[in-house]
């Protein structure tokens, strides 16, 4: 009794030492959750940095010209003013030449490929190429967003954290994830936009192990940026609210033209890229110059465009600017962003999108405002659900914008106008392209992404390459004490049933012998397969692909599909399951990743 008493203090401990060896493992949930929180923390010590970075190059390209020229010169107007994008420019062109990553953009887009072609593997260098390269660009006038380049400051920290710790592939992902919202969530002041945009535009899919990560990583990085800025949102505004319910009609109108705006948007700017790649036949080191000055000239018309247009913004949403500067802003700026980034500097599209949109906002609400004066809100508070709307439609993700303009604005009290909006200026972009600004930009690289994964590797992958060609078939006539016989000794869900020349005439699966169980447990004996088979099969032949395959299991919400010879449909040459065309996926996606590390 005696040694049983002092042996258990060592039990205790020797079990809490396993427990704790266990929880700090690198792939233990809860390990994973306090690189989470050690990550948000760094992301926000970034978002800092940059922004002093932003403050810096501002200061030295723009500010410090202006007053060593008198500004309203004609010489800064025709010289100074238009030579110094083109300066940033050059100066971004060495950079990117030197990180050798002149074929990689500052957009969000990136982050999607590194989640689902890189397996979560990012090169280093990318956190101070980008953070460098998007100042200059920024800083001296070009017209550019900060939210694509911190997110992928903060992803491949993410990744560089991921790496140091050797940890799997799927945790490399998620960690890049995590990135990427700390980064949106810090930049913008916005943890709940920041959450969302990883979840639905970088990761493409939800799940509770993933969340956590994802909400401590922003939470932490919005408080420490808080601690060390300050907590004041994006931009003060007053507080518009909706003056009338039917004007929620005046905002689904708002919402069709945001998204011929964003459509506008898409078409420029990759007609600028396709320029800048394609016809401009110079070295690609000059192409960010040449594009910056450019940019320049149209600032000498429109100074308002350049950098991320926040302080305009502030204006239109305070009803400061007048209707027809607003209007004729939203085709400046989208030729300027195009410009600047087609031409290779480094910059995000949402700064620019929120712009146009505000911009939209403004000149639509003086309109209807002028019709109706007395059952419709001001200008400006059209110009706050712009905010959101023309983005949500070029990135394909209103979920992600309708809480960014809520907590960049901190006005609830227009949030149905906002969610009418988006949804509206969405729907309306998805009727010209099924592709986002994001998806189209990668998809011009050979990829193909749905719901965060590369789906152009299984193009090329045809079903007779993985399909399991060893059929269990149950004869049409089998009774169905036999069926369960044969179910029980298998490892498959779904059974083709054949005819007695060997036709495929039905599919038998689990669930219609549990119906059979449940429905008639006595007559048992009685029925054959031929009367509880799904006699509208729909099958596959050998050379179709294996997207075409998923196209098929998401239509029906099946499990396995039979194959069928191209010439005779019902003749059975194997069977393809869910599983066996992830597994493809996985091993070629594998591949891939390891070519080109």
């Amino acid at each position: 009794m005696e040694e049983t008493e002092e042996k258990h203090p060592s039990h205790i401990r020797r079990a809490f030492i396993g427990a704790l060896k266990s929880w700090t493992s690198y792939e233990h949930n809860t390990f994973l959750v306090v690189v989470a929180g050690a990550l948000g923390v760094i992301c926000g010590l970034l978002a800092v940095v940059f922004e002093w970075a932003l403050e810096f190059c501002t200061h030295l390209f723009l500010e410090n010209p202006s007053s060593w020229f008198t500004e309203g010169s004609l010489f800064y107007l025709l010289v100074v003013l238009p030579l110094t994008p083109a300066v940033g420019g050059l100066i971004v062109g060495l950079v990117r030449s030197y990180a050798k990553m002149e074929g990689e953009s500052g957009s969000a887009a990136e982050v999607m490929k590194w989640t689902a072609v890189d397996r979560g593997m990012v090169k280093r260098r990318t956190i101070w190429m980008r953070l460098v390269a998007t100042a200059v660009t920024i800083g001296s006038g070009g017209s550019g967003g900060r939210e694509g380049p911190i997110a992928q400051m903060c992803g491949a920290a993410g990744s560089a954290m991921g790496q140091a710790l050797k940890m799997s592939a799927e945790r490399l992902r998620l960690l890049v994830g995590c990135g990427a919202a700390a980064g949106i969530a810090a930049s913008f002041n916005a943890p709940i936009a920041g959450v969302i945009f990883a979840v639905e535009l970088v990761l493409g899919d939800f799940n509770v192990i993933s969340f956590l990560p994802i909400v401590i990583s922003s939470v932490l990085a919005t408080t420490t940026k808080r601690l060390l800025i300050g907590a004041e949102p994006a931009f003060s505004a007053p507080s518009y609210s909706i003056a009338s319910y039917w004007e929620i009609g005046l905002y689904a109108i708002f919402g069709v033209l945001c998204g011929l705006a964003a459509r506008l948007f898409f078409v420029a700017y990759f007609r600028a890229e396709d320029y800048f790649k394609y016809k401009l036949k110079v070295k690609e080191v000059y192409k960010p110059a040449i594009g910056g000055l450019m940019v320049g000239v149209i600032l000498i018309f429109f100074p308002l465009v350049g950098g991320g247009g926040y302080d305009s913004m502030d204006k239109m949403l305070n009803g400061e600017l007048w209707w027809g500067l607003a209007l004729a802003l939203i085709f400046a700026k989208i030729i300027a962003t195009s410009i600047s980034l087609g031409s290779g500097g480094s910059g995000g599209m949402f700064a620019p999108a929120l712009f146009i949109g505000c911009m939209m906002g403004g000149a639509f609400g003086t309109f209807v405002h002028f019709l109706f004066p007395d059952s419709t809100a001001s200008a400006g508070a059209y110009a706050m659900v712009g905010i959101g709307a023309v983005m949500a439609a070029a990135a394909h993700a209103p979920l992600t914008n309708i809480l960014m303009a809520y907590e960049l604005t901190g006005n609830y009290l227009i949030i149905l106008p906002i969610m009418t909006a988006c949804i509206m200026s969405t729907f309306t972009m998805t009727m010209f392209s099924d592709r986002s600004i994001y998806t189209e930009k990668l998809f011009r690289r050979g990829i193909k992404l749905w719901r965060g994964h590369d789906i152009s590797v299984m193009d090329n992958i045809q079903v007779a390459d993985i399909m399991k060609k060893q059929v269990t078939t149950i004869p049409e006539n089998m009774h169905f004490g036999d069926i369960m016989r044969l179910i029980a000794s298998s490892t498959d869900n779904y059974f083709p049933v054949v005819d007695t020349e060997g036709r495929l005439t039905g599919v038998v699966s689990i669930q219609n012998v549990r119906e059979v169980m449940l429905d008639s447990a006595e007559l048992c004996d009685l029925v054959v397969a031929k009367e509880i088979a799904t006699e509208k099969v729909i099958t596959l032949i050998g050379t179709n692909n294996l997207n075409e395959a998923m196209e098929r299991f998401t239509r029906m919400d099946v499990e396995q599909l039979p194959v069928v010879r191209s010439d005779d449909p019902t003749r059975i040459i194997g069977m393809l399951s869910r599983m066996d065309v992830m597994a493809a996926y996985n091993r070629e996606v594998l591949s891939k990743a390891k070519e080109s590390s």
